[in-house]
């Protein structure tokens, strides 16, 4: 969501920006139903299933369990209005529009905002870069957070 919210901002007041980076995000954000409606049905699933799906293989299960932990401190119908919120959000016909200097970085192994999602960005935004991470998921700022810091270092450095 937080990429949402950077390329709302990046379209409607570009010069307000040096850049911006794109986290996990994509110009569309498609939840699936499967997802949103088991935050209604069975809580503690989805949670289950949310953490399953935001983390890479190859991740520490203690971090999936807190993850889930945590999901859950959070009210069921909090969580579904974010991935409703998600879900609407559509700057697919827009995207092309940014011309600000731009990162893009996805986890290889994320399933909820996949690869190819950071891949469409990073055909229509001019000068983009991608960096994907490998071993890391969604939550790539958990997952790897030293390969996140050196790919944000770089790319801030590199705007001066």
């Amino acid at each position: 969501m937080g990429g949402a919210i950077a390329i709302e901002i990046a379209l409607a007041r570009s010069e307000l920006l040096a850049g911006i980076a794109l986290v996990g995000s994509g110009a569309r954000l498609r939840v699936t139903p499967l997802i949103k409606d088991e935050v209604i049905r069975n809580y503690s699933h989805a949670a289950e299933v949310i953490a399953e799906w935001a983390y890479s293989p190859k991740t520490d299960s203690k971090l999936r369990r807190a993850s889930v932990q945590e999901l859950l401190e959070v009210p069921a119908a909090v969580t579904y209005g974010d991935f409703e919120a998600c879900d609407r959000f559509d700057k697919m016909n827009e995207i092309g529009r940014m011309s600000l200097p731009t990162l893009i970085v996805c986890g290889e192994d994320d399933k909820l905002t996949p690869i190819k999602y950071s891949k469409y960005m990073k055909e229509r935004i001019r000068g983009a870069q991608l960096v994907i991470i490998p071993g890391a998921g969604h939550s790539v700022m958990l997952e790897k957070p030293e390969e996140l810091n050196a790919a944000l270092r770089s790319f801030i450095f590199n705007l001066r």
